[in-house]
Formats: C-alpha cells, sequence, structure tokens
C-alpha cells in the first residue's frame, strides 16, 4: 500500500452504507496508524502478520478488490475501479 490518493478519493466519493475502501498491509496496529497517519487516509486499514493473507481470501498484494458486502471478492486487478464501483452501485439502487 505505497500509494492511496485514489483510495482515498474512491472512498470520498463513494464511502457510505453500501462501499467502503479497506486498506490490508503487512504488519501490526501501530505500523498500520502510524501508515494511516502518514498518508491521511480516510477508511480503516486492517493488518496480517507476516506473509499470511489467506483468511482475508488475498493472494497478491499490492492489488485493487472489489468486495461485495458477503465479503466476497467480485472483481481484482480492476484498471478502472472507479468506473466499476459506479456500474455496480448504480446496479444496486433502488
Amino acid at each position: 500500500m505505497a500509494e492511496v490518493p485514489h483510495l482515498v478519493q474512491l472512498q470520498e466519493d463513494f464511502g457510505g452504507a453500501d462501499f467502503s475502501v479497506v486498506g490490508l498491509m503487512q504488519g501490526d496496529a501501530l505500523q498500520a496508524r502510524a501508515f494511516a497517519q502518514q498518508r491521511n487516509t480516510n477508511y480503516p486499514i486492517k493488518t496480517a502478520s507476516g506473509q499470511d493473507f489467506s483468511n482475508f481470501h488475498v493472494w497478491l498484494v499490492p492489488a485493487t478488490y472489489l468486495v461485495d458486502p458477503k465479503g466476497q471478492i467480485v472483481a481484482d486487478n480492476l484498471d478502472d475501479a472507479r468506473a466499476m464501483l459506479s456500474a455496480a452501485l448504480q446496479a444496486e439502487l433502488p
């Protein structure tokens, strides 16, 4: 998670009850907190120790995933996360 401005912008534009960016990084909670403060993130960052991200169903980092409310990855390695999010959230609106 080296660069995050696009994720901050996605959270600003789409964040709410139906969507949230969640960061995932190696390390502990203190490292995550320092990273979030340094980068001015507006979304939570979860941590996993060592290389084990399998409990998050993530196999490659850094990467961008679109995860549905049930926790299922519905798209990965998104080239245009903004367009995909816009389409997905519009599809769910009444």
